[in-house]
């Protein structure tokens, strides 16, 4: 099966790739994830204003693209859950929860729970529904207009389609055209994602306290079972008396559920059959139809769990409510890169910024370790059939100190130098992680965390 490579900036469809060693990683341009993100907006939520105020005016993380929709929080307390909706038949999901959990509801920092969090996952479903969620994604996709129109103008930027091969009306009548659209359907609409945060402000002691008691469960279980359980307790245990060791000050707390767009095949087609009108092809009938459709749905991938310190204003210079929106913002980075690590369907591409060395712009923002393994992609498109496809062309991992620190606010902190972990002055901060293994690798190649 013949297949040629992608141009670097811009998948153009009767293109052949340039490769240059002095292409800028800002030109480079890769069909990222999208992503829309909301927040719970919990009652007697410690420091909400703080909190709410600095998730709504977080951007969406960098290796993302932006699908925000207008709401970007609810109240939990105003759905109502019944026996009927607990019982009702599961949808497709991944698993939420573990020690986590038990972590989670040990460590309230005051929250008055205006839920139980076993119902989360069905009053989200139900907050979904109710909104439309799904199918306003949908429609923000292909640009809906007030009147009801589509168009692929923002499928054909995000994903440097030639627009003219994404015309619906011509792709009918060619096996390029339809290949194209299909192909930017799996890439770019199937990749869309929803992540819904719940925050707490928690203080060390209790954290230390909850931690402690899940070490203590974990430890009597494994004292039943041999091996793996009683260690995972063990370790509990210990990272609860870490804990208690230092159980000053408070941390921000984020747990958040991903979901998944649904987007497939046999959706693609009820959408384009029965859905689609343009400008050049008002119908009525299909106008109502999607504004009646239940076709859109999201489904649970999974949840993670993270942390970030609330340092005492007394050392630093910046006040309360500062401290508090940085540990809120690091926090919310940390859980994205958890759940990053942890489902693969979420791990983002990032272009190298150079080849040699090999470099790419993430650090520890997005969790990056050192020995992390990453896989080194080469975007080609298939002659035959017209798509695209990634093919492996080597592994680099993370070289000890020389990760670049990019969480925010990290200007505040001591950084590591480029020179200083060489063993050469004058030092150079670290502005980009640095990678080994492997050569022939350059700018503009795409990266993915094993």
């Amino acid at each position: 099966m013949k297949s040629i490579k992608i141009p670097l900036l811009g998948f153009l469809l009767v293109s052949t790739l340039v490769v240059t060693a002095q292409v800028k990683p800002t030109e480079v341009k890769y069909r990222r994830s999208s992503l829309h993100m909301i927040m719970l907006d919990d009652k007697g939520l410690v420091n909400a204003d703080v909190i709410k105020k600095t998730f709504k005016g977080m951007p969406i993380p960098e290796k993302f693209n932006d699908h925000s929709l207008a709401e970007r929080s609810f109240d939990p307390a105003t759905i109502v859950i019944t026996d009927a909706d607990r019982n009702a038949p599961a949808k497709k999901q991944g698993k939420a929860g573990g020690m986590a959990k038990g972590l989670a509801s040990g460590a309230t920092g005051g929250l008055v729970d205006t839920t139980n969090t076993k119902d989360l996952p069905i009053k989200f479903d139900k907050y979904f529904n109710t909104n439309n969620v799904a199918k306003m994604l949908v429609a923000k996709w292909f640009n809906r207009s007030a009147k009801g129109t589509f168009d692929m103008k923002m499928i054909g930027e995000r994903g440097s389609y030639d627009a003219s091969a994404l015309d619906i009306a011509t792709a009918k009548s060619s096996k390029r055209g339809l290949s194209a659209v299909s192909d930017a359907g799996v890439e770019l609409i199937g990749n869309t994602f929803v992540v819904v945060t719940r925050f707490n402000y928690i203080s060390m002691e209790e954290l230390a306290a909850a931690a402690k008691k899940v070490g203590a469960v974990a430890g009597k279980v494994g004292g039943g079972l041999a091996g793996k359980t009683g260690a995972a307790g063990n370790l509990a245990g210990k990272a609860g008396g870490a804990l208690a060791d230092q159980a000053k000050g408070y941390v921000v707390q984020t747990t958040s559920y991903l979901y998944k767009l649904v987007w497939n095949d046999s959706i693609e087609a009820v959408f384009y059959q029965d859905y689609w009108i343009d400008d050049s092809s008002f119908d009525q009938a299909k106008k109502d139809a999607f504004d009646k459709s239940t076709l859109f749905t999201l489904e649970l991938v999974g949840d993670e769990k993270a942390t970030a310190n609330v340092l005492s204003s007394a050392m630093s210079k910046k006040t309360d409510d500062e401290l508090t929106a940085k540990a809120t913002i690091n926090a919310f980075d940390a859980v994205i890169a958890k759940l990053q690590k942890k489902y693969e369907i979420f791990r983002t591409k990032t272009p190298l910024f150079s080849g040699d060395p090999i470099t790419a712009k993430i650090g520890l923002k997005e969790g990056i370790e050192a020995g992390d393994k990453f896989e080194v992609l080469e975007q080609q498109l298939d002659e035959k059939t017209g798509k695209t496809k990634y093919v492996k062309k080597g592994s680099i991992k993370v070289t000890k100190n020389m990760i670049w620190d990019n969480r925010f606010g990290a200007e505040d902190e001591i950084k590591p130098t480029i020179e200083a972990a060489a063993g050469v002055t004058p030092a150079v901060p670290v502005d980009r992680t640095t990678f080994s293994g492997g050569k022939g690798f350059y700018s503009g190649m795409l990266i993915r965390q094993k």
